[in-house]
């Protein structure tokens, strides 16, 4: 079976419906690429293990630069608001959202390790 190509925003699915969107999540999870947009919300699915993106450099990357020139990322979504925040003078939101056991606890802690950096 040929590999599939995955899209890193869900909204880029020539054809979109659940089956599609699903088995695009499910390559990329394979990949351990655990982030994927719907326009500008970050769809995470928990890997149950560390991956090695969380680090200096990947702070660094994602630091004052567009969302979605880059592959989708938790230090995005932050680096987005951050920047937001301080160009219009307005608080940010960031909403955190599902099941118990999804990783909610450590998206927090990834995002404010990148606000802190």
């Amino acid at each position: 079976q040929p590999q599939q190509k995955d899209y890193d925003d869900l909204c880029s699915l020539p054809d979109l419906n659940e089956k599609t969107l699903l088995e695009n999540l499910r390559n990329r999870f394979k990949q351990e690429k655990i982030y994927t947009y719907v326009g500008s919300i970050l769809i995470v699915i928990n890997p149950f293990k560390f991956l090695p993106i969380y680090n200096p450099k990947y702070v660094k990357m994602y630091d004052n630069h567009q969302l979605g020139k880059l592959e989708p990322h938790i230090y995005a979504v932050a680096d987005v608001a951050y920047h937001t925040m301080l160009q219009r003078r307005k608080n940010q939101c960031i909403v955190i959202s599902g099941e118990s056991g999804s990783g909610k606890t450590q998206s927090t802690n990834f995002l404010i390790h990148h606000l802190t950096a």
